[in-house]
């Protein structure tokens, strides 16, 4: 199915409005479909991926009661204007779901979404005001420059090579006033004292799968991508002469009702966040098995 094109700020890049496939666009790795733009993203662009994607972002509705953090400023942000309607950039897209969701939140705005592939979704499921367009933000983004006043990125940074860079480039495409929203999940998880769990050798006490894929991927991903940039988010933007008024938060999520003393939110909350990482970890098959790790022992630990 060719793509339907829609007006660009560039010709560079392609526009949809529906679903569609197409070999320039995706190859298969161990049975998983991978972008052909980035060779630095290697999670999977398919169909389960993104039906992962909307269930941790239904998750992350709940951890944030809301589509975003700093209700606030967003509001200010998206309040209706005259000269021209607020809009949204979505860094790193993926299903698409958040996009859609901010289109319907703000009916009056303007939402842009980008990824390394498009998402698969049907035509009619998209509001009027949302358009999905292929781009990679490690490339030039002037094309966008004072075209946005919220932009978002979420679990990004394994497809980014400079993020310090990244977020001094995605500037000149926010309208004064606009609110930067990043989040990012960290490589590790942790107890329930909130203690990372031990990094040891297979067979040794401590030793689990989970945590053991975690810090593999991690350990992959960094050849390239800038995968501790989370940690370095606040020094960079209060460093930096584009950003005001910075604030961070670290959020512990339970992972599997697991807990008698979680209130029905959170016992909510852990049942989505047990889903996704049951999706998650086959969805790493792809970067283990171009790292070079064995077949066998990729599919031990991920089952």
């Amino acid at each position: 199915m060719n793509p339907e094109r829609q007006n660009s700020p560039t010709p560079s890049v392609m526009s949809f409005r529906s679903s569609m496939h197409s070999e320039r666009l995706f190859r298969e790795v161990a049975g998983r479909t991978l972008n052909t733009r980035n060779d630095l993203y290697m999670l999977p662009v398919d169909d389960e991926e993104q039906d992962r994607q909307d269930i941790e972002h239904r998750a992350l509705y709940l951890v944030l009661d809301g589509l975003y953090a700093a209700p606030d400023l967003v509001a200010k942000a998206m309040a209706p204007r005259q000269n021209r309607p607020p809009a949204v950039f979505d860094i790193g897209t993926g299903s698409g779901i958040w996009a859609m969701d901010m289109a319907r939140e703000f009916p009056h705005a303007e939402v842009v979404g980008i990824d390394l592939a498009p998402p698969t979704l049907h035509s009619e499921g998209i509001p009027n005001n949302c358009r999905f367009e292929v781009d990679d933000a490690n490339l030039d983004l002037s094309h966008y420059a004072d075209c946005f006043n919220v932009v978002h990125m979420r679990s990004v940074a394994q497809g980014i090579r400079n993020y310090k860079d990244t977020i001094h480039r995605v500037a000149q495409t926010m309208r004064s006033g606009g609110v930067l929203l990043l989040s990012s999940g960290a490589y590790s998880f942790f107890d329930e004292n909130r203690q990372p769990l031990p990094v040891v050798g297979e067979g040794q006490p401590g030793w689990t799968a989970c945590q053991a894929l975690l810090t593999k991927v991690y350990e992959l991903g960094r050849n390239g991508a800038d995968l501790d940039a989370p940690s370095q988010w606040d020094k960079w933007l209060e460093a930096s002469p584009f950003y005001t008024n910075v604030g961070a938060e670290d959020i512990y999520v339970p992972i599997g009702p697991w807990s008698p003393n979680l209130d029905m939110r959170c016992q909510r909350i852990a049942q989505l966040t047990q889903i996704d990482a049951g999706k998650v970890f086959p969805a790493f098959r792809p970067i283990l098995t171009l790292g070079g790790m064995e077949p066998a022992t990729a599919d031990r630990w991920i089952a």
